[in-house]
């Protein structure tokens, strides 16, 4: 084999590789956005269950002082 075929092949056998490489990197970054992107919207997601539950908790207290009260008198 001459070197330039040598050099043709391995030119043609590392453009895939390369690329392929290149994508894959801005791929990642495009998970870490994703991801940085997703958590945001649990994070929300998370407190807006909690500041239900604990809306849910408060009422539930605030009547049964209420009932409490109105057993006592």
């Amino acid at each position: 084999m001459t070197p330039q075929i040598v050099g043709t092949l391995l030119a043609a056998g590392a453009v895939p590789v390369i690329a392929y490489r290149v994508g894959r990197a801005q791929a990642a970054w495009r998970d870490v956005r994703d991801a940085r992107r997703s958590a945001r919207r649990n994070r929300r997601i998370a407190w807006a269950h909690t500041l239900r539950l604990a809306v849910g908790a408060l009422v539930a207290l605030i009547s049964l002082t209420v009932a409490v009260y109105d057993l006592a008198r």
